[in-house]
């Protein structure tokens, strides 16, 4: 494989860039990523390699309307696939990030996780750690059913009477 003139100048080639790209660390991608997540995107956890062809067309399509550049689909899957059997580690989508653990106070503000983040937090069994995360028991209510406090609602028939009376 030969260099180009740009790449053995030291600057970096568009898929360079894109593979370097910080993903994970970019709120504005990652709260575009939750709202396409929330939208059913990856609902009926769909089989790992679509799963990744659909992230990847959200950071491909995200770093080219960030960076003006016009990498295409097959183009950015072909080098992530060299990149990955080479195994350099350059490129770290969105799936791939670390996650450090969350701590907020009363006095800071909402802490929003991305998808990876939460799958991390799960997989890793610190799910305690997921903030405004509330324990469901798995038992049923042992309360007693409360009553009913407003009055039977009347027929048709019984309305009539009374207007009438």
């Amino acid at each position: 494989m030969s260099l180009s003139a740009t790449e053995s100048e030291g600057v970096m080639s568009p898929l360079e860039q894109y593979a370097s790209y910080p993903f994970s660390s970019d709120e504005e991608y990652q709260n575009g990523l939750a709202s396409i997540i929330a939208g059913g995107a990856l609902d009926n956890d769909p089989p790992d390699d679509i799963r990744e062809e659909i992230l990847r067309r959200t950071r491909v399509f995200y770093f080219n309307r960030v960076t003006g550049s016009a990498i295409g689909m097959d183009v950015a899957r072909e080098y992530e696939h060299s990149q990955r059997r080479t195994g350099d580690s350059a490129l770290a989508g969105p799936s791939h990030s670390v996650v450090e653990p969350v701590s907020s106070g009363p006095d800071s503000d909402p802490v929003v996780l991305s998808f990876a983040q939460l799958q991390a937090l799960i997989e890793a069994g610190k799910a305690d750690q997921i903030p405004n995360n509330k324990i469901i028991p798995e038992d049923l209510n042992d309360a007693p059913p409360s009553t009913s406090a407003a009055p039977a609602r009347k027929k048709p028939w019984e309305q009539a009477t009374e207007q009438t009376a």
